[in-house]
Parts: structure tokens; C-alpha cells; sequence
């Protein structure tokens, strides 16, 4: 019997409606012939959202939901594992962990809950990953400003180029397990504890440094100064300006056209209509110390970078 295609989400309540609309999307597209698992990562999701998720579930695509054991918890305490800037989550760390809680898989797709599919995953899913550990799209925020090209080239020492954006992401799980990819992320976290503004992508792009495929950007279309995709696969909403808070968003009309359809539509309305002034401020304040904060970085050269960097290349 052929495997379902597993895509993996990792959210708190907070996200569960937004990640309602992201399930809706990959439904509608999802090949009456095939299989799909959307399985969600989870340390805070109550019973009542875990229910509501899960009746959005049809005969060809089940959804489950799956805590994070103890020993990984134990593993990722520790003040080092704060987001900077953001609020306090484990759940970022989640997909760094997939190939090892999922031995059964040999590859799988991982997205963050605030996406839209606009086209069947399976096409995803089918590109070949070779002995590459990612497939992933350029993060077109970074490359858009000066200031997080500086941190990304100078703190990183990648070129912008190839520096990935982790919330739409094809995972080789077979060669992460094969290359002990989880065991390393551990050692290096625990030992360095290094300072990054972007924790989980920034260690992915360390840990798949050359070991990329560059998908095309259709498959993570972001909000950009870049020029508009014409054909866009999946839509993301990262950072600032999502369409739950702004009516002009960018591409918003693809996130209503199924938030229209979900079951969390009335919360999200509500959501939408009690964004006030002040928050979109805050928004602004927000966007603003991002930049302070990776101009901040690019001006020093950090040790642990170097040593982490030296140590992937002995492995």
C-alpha cells in the first residue's frame, strides 16, 4: 500500500484558526487518488481546537496530533531557546526533530500554519531531494533589506542567495537520520548557545549549508518588494502585514478565499475587525527593532558561528 504524504505543521492555540485555513487550502487541492497525513506538533493545543482541526478531516486526508515527548522537552529548556524579540515558544524548534520522532517516513513536507496551498502538495512532495537534506525557498525579507543581508552574509557567512526561508520546507528524512542531524542541532545547541535572530532558520541554514535544493519561489511566495509571482503554489504569510490584521495585505485574497470556508471564519473576523490602531503601531515598532536588531548583529563577528561552522565541516 502506498504511504500517505505526510505534512507536518507545529502551532499553540494562538494559530489554530489561521492553521484551519492552511488545512482548508491543502484539502481542496488534495488528489481524490492519493493519501495525505497533516500531522500537528503541539505542546499547548486544547482539546477544543485539537477537535475543531480535526473534523476538517476527509476519506483521503487524516489529521493527527502529536505532543513532543519529555526527553526532547528537556532538551530544549533553557533560557538560550528564548525567540528574540517574539514571544517564548518551544514549538520553533519542533521540525528539527521530525525525522528523528518519525522513523517511518523518508521524507515529508513541513509548513508553517500561516500558509495557503493553491495547488496539490503531492507536486511538492514528488521533486527529488537527491542526497540534498532540504528543498526551500529563499527568504525574500532577508534578501529585501540591507540590514538582514548584512547579518545574514556577515553573522552567518552565507551569501543571501542561499540563505532559506524554513516555513515551506521538503524534508530528506531518510538523509537527516543517516547524517544524525538531530543528534548534531543538540550538541550545537547545547554547547554554543549562540545568539541568533532567526533560532530555528538559522541553524537549519547552518546545518544544510550546501545541502539545499532551491525550489522555485512559487512555492513560498512571502510578502516582498520583489517582483509579484504570476503562478504562486503556496502562499505565505510571514512576519508583518498578515491579512487577518490588514485588508490590504499582500495577497491577502488567496487567505479569505479559504478562511471563507473554515470553520474558525467568525473568530477570524472578529480577529480581523478589533485590529486597532495601536496594534498596527506595535506592528510597525515591531518591524522596526527586527531591523535594530540584525543591524545590531551584522556589526560583530561571532565566535560560535566560526566554531559551528568548523565543526559541520570535520563531519
Amino acid at each position: 500500500m502506498t504511504q500517505p504524504i505526510p505534512v507536518f505543521f507545529s502551532i499553540n492555540d494562538a494559530y489554530a484558526p489561521f492553521l484551519s485555513v492552511a488545512m482548508t487550502s491543502i484539502i481542496a487541492h488534495a488528489d481524490s487518488q492519493k493519501k495525505y497525513e497533516l500531522i500537528v506538533l503541539y505542546e499547548d493545543l486544547n482539546a477544543e481546537n485539537r477537535e475543531r482541526l480535526g473534523q476538517l478531516a476527509t476519506d483521503n486526508v487524516t489529521i493527527r496530533f502529536v505532543t513532543v515527548n519529555e526527553d526532547l522537552m528537556k532538551q530544549l529548556a533553557g533560557e538560550h531557546m528564548k525567540l528574540r524579540g517574539d514571544t517564548f515558544t518551544l514549538t520553533i524548534y519542533y521540525r528539527l526533530f521530525i525525522a528523528a520522532m518519525f522513523p517511518q517516513y523518508d521524507k515529508a513536507i513541513y509548513l508553517d500554519a500561516d500558509v495557503v496551498a493553491t495547488t496539490d502538495l503531492a507536486e511538492l512532495f514528488q521533486t527529488d531531494l537527491g542526497t540534498n537534506l532540504v528543498g526551500a525557498v529563499q527568504d525574500t525579507f532577508a534578501a529585501d533589506n540591507p540590514q538582514s543581508i548584512q547579518y545574514v552574509e556577515h553573522h552567518l557567512q552565507l551569501p543571501i542567495a542561499d540563505y532559506f526561508n524554513s516555513g515551506v520546507m521538503l524534508l530528506n528524512l531518510k538523509q537527516m537520520r543517516a547524517e544524525h542531524f538531530n543528534e548534531t542541532f543538540i550538541r550545537l545547541l547545547t554547547t554554543y548557545h549562540v545568539e541568533f535572530i532567526a533560532p530555528d532558520q538559522d541553524y537549519l541554514n547552518e546545518l544544510c549549508r550546501d545541502r539545499v535544493v532551491h525550489l522555485d519561489r512559487a512555492w513560498n511566495v512571502m510578502p516582498t518588494k520583489q517582483p509579484r509571482v504570476a503562478a504562486p503554489k503556496i502562499l505565505h504569510f510571514s512576519l508583518f502585514g498578515k491579512p487577518w490584521h490588514y485588508a490590504d495585505a499582500q495577497n491577502g485574497q488567496y487567505f479569505w478565499t479559504y478562511a471563507a470556508q473554515s470553520p474558525y471564519l467568525p473568530e477570524i473576523e472578529a480577529i480581523r475587525d478589533t485590529f486597532t490602531v495601536a496594534d498596527r503601531a506595535q506592528d510597525q515598532a515591531a518591524e522596526q527593532e527586527l531591523l535594530g536588531s540584525l543591524r545590531a548583529f551584522s556589526q560583530k563577528t561571532n565566535d560560535d558561528v566560526q566554531q559551528i561552522r568548523k565543526e559541520l565541516e570535520l563531519i
